[in-house]
């Protein structure tokens, strides 16, 4: 993680030494930020039977990415850079998997508006695209979900999910549901608990994490950002690496290492650093593409 710790040091002094105008405030989705080309920087570092059957599982449980944001779309496009970007991210996943047999990752961030639902959104859909790949996305946030948003779900995929999971009124695989191009599972927050560290404490969900990884080949949860809330100190140790987000260019150096720190390091399999427009491989990766293209 020190090249991380060296770039964002790097930006702070350099923010220091420009003054800048006032950033407009512009209404926009709030499922993550912006997509830039993503770097990713490496270091090695039961489901519960239901009790109650007064539940109406009266919901659409297909869906598909019609209506989903342009951002998760375009990671979805083989020939984009930050398609590419988490082709990367995915491969470099796929070694680890290997190496240490990890399944469950958990995707944060230091705090809010970093982007880590939109990488973990854009992340599952790259490995849905993986022929015979059965991969899974839990929104673990049950306080400020946007998962299903950014997948252009209608609020009707949160009237059953990981809450209503917690609370024992559903099966694990009764609350899921089904993107079927591409092929993936979602799980969504379920209704907004009043409790939700509470819940997260609960062994239920140790055993639906277990039930989850017995069943698909890659789980990404969606957590809370690290700082704000004490959710993801609960949810961390019970996945088998964490993928820390960061925002380039905002994000400081400190907040990063309170994070890691939160966390564990030795959790924190990469980082993502989000928003960084000027990656210098840019220029040859579209040379390359389009000029093959119109060849």
């Amino acid at each position: 993680m020190s090249e991380i710790f060296d770039f964002l040091k790097k930006t702070e002094k350099e923010r220091k030494q420009v003054i800048l105008p006032p950033e407009p405030e512009v209404e926009e989705p709030d499922f993550g930020a912006e997509p830039g080309p993503v770097e990713a920087s490496w270091s090695p570092a039961m489901e519960a039977e239901p009790v109650s059957q007064e539940l109406e599982l009266c919901r659409d449980d297909r869906f598909d990415l019609t209506d989903a944001a342009p951002q998760v779309k375009t990671v979805m496009d083989p020939l984009t850079l930050i398609g590419e970007q988490f082709r990367l991210l995915r491969s470099r996943l796929g070694l680890m998997q290997k190496q240490r047999g990890i399944k469950t990752v958990l995707v944060t961030s230091t705090v809010p508006d970093e982007g880590k639902t939109f990488t973990a959104s854009g992340l599952i859909g790259v490995l849905a695209q993986e022929p015979g790949k059965r991969v899974l996305l839990i929104d673990a946030d049950m306080r400020k979900p946007r998962s299903g948003v950014s997948f252009g779900l209608n609020g009707s995929a949160s009237s059953v999910g990981l809450s209503e999971v917690l609370q024992g009124n559903v099966s694990f695989r009764d609350a899921l549901l089904t993107c079927t191009n591409p092929e993936f599972s979602f799980l969504s927050s379920g209704p907004l608990p009043p409790n939700p560290s509470e819940l997260l404490s609960s062994p239920i969900l140790e055993q639906t994490l277990k039930a989850a990884a017995a069943d698909f080949d890659w789980v990404v949860v969606d957590s809370p950002p690290v700082l704000s809330l004490s959710d993801t100190v609960l949810l961390a140790p019970l996945c088998d690496a964490v993928v820390l987000v960061v925002r380039a260019n905002s994000t400081s150096a400190r907040l990063v290492e309170d994070a890691a720190g939160r966390i564990g390091k030795e959790r924190i399999c990469g980082v993502i650093l989000n928003r960084q427009k000027h990656l210098t491989s840019s220029k040859y990766y579209y040379q390359y593409y389009y000029r093959k293209v119109k060849s």
